[in-house]
Parts: structure tokens; C-alpha cells; sequence
């Protein structure tokens, strides 16, 4: 192996590490150190970029391992991701079409010129909030339990949201859009205040344009994608492949969240415990089917647990018993 291939495998290597969601500190200084020692160094880290963006294959390899629980099983799709990658750039090209290899050639020869201003990845914990800076001057609020992957370059800033809901306040820059790419959806802004909710349990996504237009762009399979134009008090919820839209009672108030605070009004027992239960790593179990009359209205601090149980014991039938796993509602 000569040296242009050591560079070429480090690259890869550096890359897989980057989109793993696992890095570390260290590991970050040692990759932006490792750019900077030569110029090569940053060409072929920009290469295995491009190449890394425009490959299903990749993500397709590597999310197929994800789902094992041990230690070799990231190890395993670390390499196995180094090696399809270094296949890309090295052996596949030699049996492309000329026009395919141009393209390829192109894709490398574009995003090289594309300085990387940032390039992390961000999570918050079950029940915390974490507030983000961007270099742009644009701020992200993570809600409980979330992730997503900032990609900034001098042309582009996007996020991918991995999973949770993220609460936007985006700079307003004309020349450079900013994107969220959720996986079937896409929102795309030059400044506003929006929040993105995946749930990936229901295949979901919701988004609530508190200020300014964004569009909100579904992409399907089988059908053409549609655009939609969303702009203050709009909010989108992509389901069952269908795209509902619905008005806000209130425009330009923030999700109660980012402040600690849980709203709620006239809303059934069970959508109330499932919200709570997206804080909790101790989750709040119904003993009984939900009933129409079984509702709660009020404001509750989440750092305050006990104030909703407090609550629901005293507006409704309902009794709490705590296991050392969960708490229980059961009816009085």
C-alpha cells in the first residue's frame, strides 16, 4: 500500500467516524489535527465526504449492523463502511461508464472546493434540554432525547435529524439555505423559528413555523416529491404518508419545553402520559383503557415530577403505585 492509499484509508476511516454518532473529543482533535499537517491530508477528507454524501450503499451497510449490541458489531461496520468507501473511490470508478465516472469525478472536484466550517454531531439525554450555537449565529434547542449531525460549509448548512425534536432560530443568510433532512422529509428556510419533531415510532414528522416561510418538501418512493409553503402559526404533520395542516392557536411563543414547562389543555390522559413519559427514564403506565372524560389541563414544570402525578390524583378517579421499574395508574 503506498502512501496516496494510506491517506485515502485514513480519510475513509476519519469519515465513518465522524457520521458514527460515537465521537469522541479526542477522536475530534485528532481528526482536525490530522486535516491540518497537509494539504492532502484535507483533499482526501473532503473526497471521502462527497463520496460518503452521495452513497446510499454506505448508509445502507452500515445501518444493517447497527442493530447489534456489541462491542465488534460497530467495529465490524466501522471497516466495513472504511472498505465500501475506499471501493468507491479506488476500484468502482475503473468499472463505471465514462459518463458516470465524470460524475463522480465532479461530485469529489465540487465538494473539495467547499471548506468545512462545521461537522458534529450533538444528542441530549432522556428529560434534558441542551442549547447549541452555530457558528452562522443560528441556534439550535435539542429537546429530551435527541440527535442530529450539523454539516456547515462556505455553501450549505444542513442538519439531519437523526431523532427527538429540535427547536430552530436560523440566521438569515440569502446566499446559503439551511436544511433539515429528516430522511423522508426535507425543510428548508433562509431565517425563521420553526420546530422538527421525528417520532420514529409512528413514522412521523411534525413541523410548527413560529415565524417566517419555510418549505416542507415529502419525498416518497414511488411518487413525485410535493412542496409546501408553511409560514407563521402553520403546522405540518407527514403520516401514513399524508401531509395534515392545521393552525396554531397562538404565533412567535416558543415551545414550552425550552423553558421546562409542559402545557397542556384539555388533552386526554394518555397523550399527557406519553409526552411525560419522553422525559422519564422511570415511565408512567396505565392501568386501564383511556376514557373521553379522563383530560388534564394545566402548566407543570419538568423538573418537578410529582406536580402532574399530584395533579391527575386530584382531578381524576386515579390512585399512583410506584414499582422499582415504573409508576402505575390504576382507578380509585
Amino acid at each position: 500500500m503506498n502512501r496516496d492509499e494510506k491517506v485515502q484509508k485514513q480519510a475513509a476511516y476519519y469519515v465513518t467516524r465522524l457520521f458514527s454518532g460515537e465521537l469522541t473529543a479526542n477522536e475530534e482533535r485528532e481528526i482536525q489535527k490530522w486535516r491540518r499537517e497537509n494539504d492532502c491530508h484535507e483533499r482526501e477528507f473532503n473526497a471521502m465526504l462527497a463520496i460518503w454524501q452521495h452513497s446510499d450503499a454506505v448508509y445502507r451497510s452500515t445501518n444493517r449492523i447497527s442493530y447489534l449490541k456489541r462491542p465488534f458489531a460497530f467495529a465490524a461496520s466501522i471497516l466495513l463502511t472504511a472498505i465500501t468507501v475506499y471501493l468507491l473511490v479506488n476500484a468502482l470508478p475503473s468499472f463505471l461508464p465514462a459518463s458516470q465516472k465524470a460524475q463522480r469525478d465532479q461530485i469529489v472536484k465540487n465538494e473539495v472546493h467547499k471548506p468545512i466550517i462545521m461537522s458534529k454531531t450533538f444528542q441530549s439525554s432522556v428529560g434534558e434540554v441542551r442549547k447549541i450555537d452555530l457558528p452562522d449565529g443560528s441556534e439550535v434547542t435539542l429537546n429530551t432525547n435527541s440527535e442530529i449531525a450539523v454539516m456547515l460549509t462556505s455553501e450549505q448548512r444542513l442538519v439531519k435529524l437523526r431523532r427527538g425534536e429540535v427547536f430552530f432560530d436560523i440566521q438569515k443568510e440569502k446566499s446559503r439555505p439551511f436544511i433539515i433532512d429528516t430522511g423522508k422529509q426535507k425543510v428548508t428556510v433562509l431565517g425563521t423559528r420553526f420546530t422538527v419533531r421525528k417520532n420514529a415510532a409512528e413514522d412521523s414528522i411534525k413541523v410548527s413555523v413560529l415565524e417566517g416561510v419555510v418549505e416542507f418538501d415529502t419525498r416518497q418512493k414511488h411518487t413525485e416529491s410535493r412542496t409546501r409553503l408553511l409560514k407563521s402559526g402553520d403546522i405540518a404533520t407527514y403520516e401514513n404518508s399524508k401531509v395534515s395542516l392545521t393552525r396554531a392557536n397562538s404565533n412567535n411563543q416558543q415551545p414550552g419545553w425550552i423553558k421546562g414547562v409542559l402545557r397542556f389543555d384539555n388533552a386526554p390522559l394518555s397523550e399527557v402520559i406519553a409526552e411525560l413519559n419522553r422525559y422519564r427514564t422511570k415511565q408512567i403506565q396505565m392501568g386501564f383503557a383511556q376514557q373521553e372524560q379522563f383530560r388534564i389541563s394545566g402548566v407543570f414544570r419538568l423538573s418537578d415530577d410529582d406536580s402532574v402525578l399530584n395533579a391527575i390524583t386530584a382531578t381524576l378517579p386515579v390512585k399512583v403505585h410506584e414499582t422499582e421499574h415504573a409508576i402505575e395508574l390504576s382507578k380509585k
